[in-house]
């Protein structure tokens, strides 16, 4: 049984790596199955027992400068054994780990815009998506309580996952110059061919990231981004959801549609952006009445490509949407934040100087079970976050956010290659030092500072999918 487990759950691991979205859903259902073989409590103590393990070669050596022979003997055998118990318990370990110890962030592999920086090249994709729906048959095949989960991301996958059809040839790849193969790109848009361009973009993402010459009077470039999107996003709580919610600090929030402010999506980052267009964010026309601040956060779109919690392009629609929020005000600078049921059913200390590393563990390990058990809602629809950038921008001002010297944690990151290496920053903002509800930065996932504040919203998961 122990082994069949194990299996389930490495197949749980490798379909939540690749079906990026609902990694923390497949996280869960293995920590779920997991448990009674293997506690968090078990995995801890072979953490110590390894981090022994490591300890003990300098200890042996030390024993033998001193000639303690009795040492020696006993060091050695304790090695041994731990050795031996480790062998044994290796696969169940490395199992536990990726399951207990999540701190790192997946970006979804079939996110044609966020290609880049996946390093999944396009003629590697059909493959993965072999793989994953084998991956998900065989769980739809072995955990049958959940069949119709696994069901429904396979037919996704079958249907809708975006791979090239028509690989191109490195030959045609070094044919035609950055240059053609970027008017090429503007001509298809202009077509209307989005498969044409999306094989363009491809090229384009793999050719070297610096190849591109800075053009005088560059202007912004506005390309269609394969993100869907104009699907209203609203949500007929129940009354006991709502009272539960009440309990927790959650409150209901509607957000009307912005579609003056959605058509500035198409001026943000994209993989056939190039430093040359980053000046050009004063030539673009903002909506009648828009503040100077808009620009500024336009600015920081236009320059930097944006990931959310679920790995894909964030790229927010601006549509109707019903949210769950934590309301409480601003706190004061020195002000503690308020406590909450929430904080504690998280296992959070306080809501300042949490890392963004801590605070999607928390999420991971008990995001899924506040929605089920505290609220009643289905965590396969619906996502407990950090209060997304949009969401904060577009209640700031009725809650009087944004109006004090802090950060606020928002979900999602802004990725960044730093001598050819990804980095991820945690997203934050609304300090009102730079910017207040404008303010849009990275930082980094392991600042403490206490200039950081964490709020926390349920959003539906529909609005973080890519394709």
């Amino acid at each position: 049984m122990g082994g069949d487990v194990i299996s389930i759950v490495s197949a749980l691991i490798e379909a939540g790596n690749v079906d990026t979205m609902y990694r923390d859903v497949y996280l869960e259902r293995a920590r779920t199955l997991l448990s009674p073989v293997v506690s968090i409590e078990a995995f801890h103590r072979m953490e110590q027992q390894q981090s022994a393990l490591a300890s003990l070669p300098l200890a042996v050596a030390r024993a033998l400068e001193k000639a303690d022979w009795p040492q020696v003997k006993e060091l050695s055998l304790r090695t041994d054994a731990l050795k031996q118990e480790m062998s044994r318990d290796g696969k169940l370990f490395e199992s536990a780990g990726a399951v207990y110890a999540v701190t790192d962030v997946k970006l979804d592999p079939f996110c044609h815009s966020l290609q880049r920086f996946t390093r999944v090249a396009a003629k590697d994709l059909p493959a993965l998506r072999t793989r994953v729906i084998e991956q998900l048959t065989t769980l739809e095949q072995s955990d049958d309580p959940w069949k119709d989960f696994y069901s429904g991301r396979r037919a996704v996958f079958q249907t809708r996952a975006p791979i090239t059809s028509e690989p191109v040839s490195d030959g045609a790849a070094r044919g035609p110059s950055i240059e053609d193969t970027r008017a090429a790109a503007a001509q298809a848009l202009k077509a209307g061919d989005m498969k044409r361009l999306g094989q363009l973009a491809d090229l384009l993402a793999s050719a070297a990231p610096r190849a591109s010459q800075s053009a005088p009077g560059a202007t912004a470039t506005a390309i269609s981004t394969s993100e869907p999107g104009t699907k209203d996003l609203v949500a007929s709580w129940s009354s006991d959801t709502l009272t539960r919610a009440q309990q927790i600090g959650l409150a209901p929030r509607h957000l009307d549609a912005r579609p003056e402010l959605a058509s500035l999506r198409q001026y943000a980052w994209n993989p056939l952006s190039d430093d040359s267009h980053h000046v050009a964010v004063r030539e673009v026309t903002l909506p009648p009445g828009s503040p100077d601040g808009l620009r500024d956060r336009l600015e920081v779109l236009m320059i930097h490509p944006l990931a959310n919690s679920g790995g894909a392009r964030h790229l927010p629609s601006l549509v109707a949407e019903d949210v769950l929020v934590e309301d409480f005000p601003d706190p004061a600078e020195g002000e503690q934040p308020p406590a909450s049921p929430l904080l504690a059913t998280l296992e959070l200390p306080g809501r300042r100087g949490l890392t963004r590393v801590a605070i999607e563990q928390a999420l991971l390990v008990h995001g899924a079970r506040v929605l089920e058990k505290e609220l009643d809602l289905d965590p396969r629809v619906f996502r407990l976050v950090c209060i997304p950038s949009d969401v904060h921008f577009r209640l700031g001002e009725a809650e009087g956010w944004g109006r004090k010297p802090f950060w606020t944690h928002f979900d999602g990151h802004l990725i960044r290659t730093v001598e050819g290496r990804i980095r991820l920053q945690a997203l934050a903002g609304g300090d009102v030092r730079y910017g207040g509800l404008y303010d849009l930065l990275g930082v980094g996932r392991d600042d403490d500072s206490d200039r950081l504040v964490a709020r926390f919203a349920v959003v539906h998961r529909e609005r973080m999918v890519a394709w």
